[in-house]
């Protein structure tokens, strides 16, 4: 269930039923969120169509971009999502790995079209592995990126799921951020198999530097 608030949640329903009111100052569950994958796998093109529903060919992130948005009530606590898009250059390894502090679970992306890029998802398992202090504990989606293009494509699919199921990952899917194909349930699934595990953070909004400085978008690491 999502759902799209900024200060007040209310659900006002008839007799026998439940009204619950969510302030803007209440706690909230933080589940965070980081897509990894090789250069022009189209990273930045997933997040930007997932949270927008826009395509830009070309758009990249410098750095570290970031969205953080409201999920909704689950269970009785109310959540929100935060996702990371890391940049994968060599001149910002060093920066971007500090940002898997803290990650309930990870998106590896491929591109369908590059048989490098699905060749390097066990580098970047290796890279969650070694980097991240709760990589135990993290839950991992793979993703292939551009399955629009099928006369290019060179991964097939039943190989792609071969892996998932050798590193006891649990979900695949081809998707498309050009035509808008598959886009929300690689992130819905990620979402509630972290949450199903327990795994999020409890935030306060007056301690949380983002809600904060009012940044819901993106920002840029230079």
């Amino acid at each position: 269930m999502k759902e799209e608030t900024t200060t007040t949640t209310t659900t006002t329903t008839t007799k026998n039923t439940t009204k619950i009111i969510r302030n803007e100052d209440d706690d909230y569950e933080l589940v965070k969120v980081i897509i990894l994958g090789d250069n022009k796998t189209g990273k930045s093109s997933i997040l930007r169509r997932y949270h927008y529903n826009e395509f830009e060919l070309g758009v990249s992130s410098i750095g570290v971009d970031f969205i953080k948005k409201d999920y909704g009530m689950v269970n009785g606590k109310y959540y929100k999502i935060q996702i990371w898009d890391v940049n994968s250059c060599d001149r910002f390894r060093l920066l971007t790995h500090s940002y898997y502090k803290g990650a309930h679970g990870f998106m590896l992306l491929y591109d369908c079209t590059n048989q490098e890029s699905f060749n390097n998802l066990q580098f970047w398992i290796n890279e969650i592995i070694n980097k991240s202090p709760n990589s135990n504990n993290s839950t991992i989606v793979i993703i292939g990126n551009k399955c629009d293009l099928v006369n290019g494509i060179k991964i097939d699919p039943i190989k792609s799921k071969q892996f998932c199921d050798s590193k006891s990952i649990t979900s695949f899917q081809n998707v498309s951020a050009k035509d808008s194909i598959n886009i929300n349930e690689p992130f819905e699934i990620l979402f509630r198999q972290i949450i199903k595990k327990g795994h999020s953070q409890t935030v306060s909004p007056k301690h949380d530097t983002y809600e904060n400085n009012n940044i819901n978008k993106s920002c840029n690491i230079l």
